[in-house]
């Protein structure tokens, strides 16, 4: 039962740290000793492919019409030149090319990154750090709307994504914070955010899941079954929740959460 319990734990926190702006590493450095986590398949890979796989999902349906468009704007597009200035078309090549950096930084850096700077100080310092880079650049938006997103912009976001490999950061955050630098709304900012989430996520899926096929899985249904609907759940409510609340609210909230959450990190280490 203790086990059901901290999956559903890990769910939900995979959940809301995977698009809210407030790093899941920084989560992962705390919670094991909140909860006493000792199960080793709950710190395994095979049960992050099985969180990544709850988020993707969550995503995928809260975006799907979107998707749908992008989709059939990109293949129109490759097919027939006239659609190829329609603007799905060109979100869809942008949404791809910002992929990219962060697939090399996932390739060649990840062990490094996860070897390096994996320190709780060293994170803590990161996610304050960030913290304020979020708060100057949400004061920089001037109301551009994602239909007005440039090649430019979508490598710029890109190649801020990939810093996200170092633990602290936060994927959604930097995103967020890089698309608010070049002047978009903060709605705009968070939605392609997440829209950016959907190949990220899925390449790290991918990536992932040929060592759990390799390995198997031991573990009984419910446990598996618990943390994929808690992730599923908590994800879909935290873009549904950040989409909503920014459309009237700056990002303050999380910068102060950064903060205050980077400074308990640093006050345990120290202690002990």
């Amino acid at each position: 039962m203790l086990d059901i319990i901290h999956s559903f734990i890990l769910g939900v926190v995979q959940g809301l740290t995977e698009f809210l702006p407030v790093s899941s590493s920084a989560h992962l450095v705390l919670l094991p000793k909140i909860i006493n986590l000792k199960n080793e398949f709950l710190n395994s890979l095979t049960f992050d492919v099985l969180l990544h796989s709850g988020t993707l999902l969550a995503v995928l349906i809260y975006y799907r019409e979107k998707i749908v468009k992008l989709l059939v704007g990109f293949f129109k597009g490759i097919f027939n030149k006239q659609e190829r200035n329609n603007t799905e078309f060109k979100l869809s090549i942008f949404l791809i090319l910002a992929t990219v950096p962060a697939l090399f930084a996932g390739a060649f850096l990840n062990d490094y990154a996860e070897s390096n700077f994996r320190n709780p100080v060293l994170i803590a310092l990161v996610l304050i750090f960030f913290a304020f880079f979020l708060l100057y650049a949400d004061r920089k938006n001037i109301g551009k709307e994602i239909n007005n997103l440039t090649l430019k912009d979508a490598l710029i976001i890109g190649c801020f994504q990939a810093i996200a490999i170092i633990p602290g950061v936060s994927r959604s955050g930097i995103t967020i914070t890089a698309a608010l630098l070049l002047g978009f709304k903060r709605q705009d900012a968070a939605e392609f955010s997440f829209l950016l989430s959907i190949p990220v996520i899925f390449g790290a899926f991918v990536f992932e899941i040929s060592d759990v096929i390799k390995h198997g899985v031991y573990e009984s249904i419910s446990v598996l079954l618990t943390g994929f609907i808690s992730s599923f759940i908590s994800g879909f409510v935290a873009i549904l929740f950040l989409i909503n609340f920014v459309k009237k609210n700056s990002y303050l909230p999380f910068v102060v959460y950064r903060v205050l959450l980077g400074v308990l990190i640093i006050g345990l280490f120290f202690k002990g």
